[in-house]
């Protein structure tokens, strides 16, 4: 990758680089991030256009400011890249990113179609991003009264081996920011401006509404997910047929959620709550003489009826103490090295 094009990646991609990172595999992992305005979700979902096959959110702030994070905030290592992007940009991740909504559109996987598309809400210093992006050999443009910063790849692709991608950051709101290809940024536009957005599609705004305990979640077609990943068809045939999943928590002083999944028949359904429950009487076996995890393994409740799975979790703080523990020992020993 040149010099041009990393700079130009910095500017975009690390804007979301908190935001996502606690935000997005906070909610991959369970590990949420706060309670969007309204039953119908953020104000972002109208800038996600209406084929997106999942969409996660993330209220960076919350996690910020929780309890959780402010007892593990002595183990994060100082970042020598993110003082220098702050630097260079005048965005404090820790304290300008408020939220983060993420999707990615069908084709994201195989690169064939407009790939990931990332809405961060914030305060962003629009004049000195484009000045530093126009510097390393950027080009700002104008679409529909937006100004967009575009930047050829340089052998970037979505798959890492595909055709050259161009980048893109869309200044689309006073306090929002669009991060993707450029045909991504233009696409969610064009999707508020129109008013074709996921917000029109009744079967995942559902889901989405079920959320409003949560400060991180993400919810999207099961199905699409598979065709994307391309699986063998050994592997495949194994999985039940899941149709939609939902994954939301919630991060305060500890950490809880619950993932759901809606088969596309009871049968599956059953399938799936049988392979879940062998798995939980093998994690409790497992875990019967390992303190602090048999506490985690205990809170997993499976739960659901009719084509509906559901698996909560709540993390105890025993699992806490012994990953603070674990946290300490290990900072130290890096120190004492150093």
């Amino acid at each position: 990758m040149s010099t041009k094009t990393r700079y130009f990646v910095v500017v975009s991609a690390a804007i979301l680089a908190v935001g996502l990172g606690t935000g997005l595999v906070a909610s991959y992992m369970g590990l949420p991030v706060s309670v969007f305005s309204s039953a119908a979700g953020p104000d972002e979902l109208q800038y996600v256009p209406a084929d997106a096959a999942v969409v996660a959110y993330a209220n960076v702030r919350d996690v910020m400011n929780s309890e959780f994070r402010q007892r593990f905030r002595q183990m994060e290592p100082t970042s020598a890249e993110r003082n220098q992007f702050e630097e260079q940009t005048g965005i404090n991740i820790e304290t300008d990113i408020d939220s983060v909504v993420a999707a990615m559109m069908p084709g994201a996987v195989s690169g064939s179609g407009k790939g990931a598309l990332v809405l961060a809400r914030g305060r962003f210093q629009q004049s000195r991003l484009e000045a530093l992006a126009v510097e390393h050999g950027a080009a700002v443009e104008e679409y529909d009264g937006k100004r967009i910063i575009t930047h050829d790849g340089h052998g970037i692709s979505p798959d890492g081996h595909g055709p050259d991608t161009k980048l893109a950051l869309g200044f689309i709101e006073a306090d929002l920011v669009a991060v993707g290809s450029d045909a991504a940024v233009r696409g969610a536009i064009d999707a508020h401006r129109e008013n074709r957005n996921v917000v029109s599609n009744n079967e995942l705004m559902r889901l989405v509404a079920e959320l409003d305990a949560s400060n991180a979640w993400a919810v999207g077609r099961f199905d699409a997910l598979a065709k994307e990943a391309n699986l063998p068809g050994e592997i495949a045939g194994q999985i039940p047929a899941i149709s939609w999943f939902s994954a939301a928590g919630h991060i305060n002083g500890g950490l809880s959620g619950v993932f759901k999944a809606e088969t596309k028949d009871d049968e599956s359904a059953q399938n799936l709550r049988d392979v879940l429950r062998g798995f939980l009487a093998l994690a409790k076996m497992q875990a019967s003489d390992k303190p602090g995890m048999r506490e985690m393994v205990e809170s997993l409740q499976l739960s659901g009826e009719g084509k509906t799975v559901a698996l909560a979790f709540s993390v105890p703080t025993e699992v806490l103490d012994v990953i603070e523990a674990m946290g300490k020992a290990r900072k130290s020993g890096l120190e004492q090295k150093h």
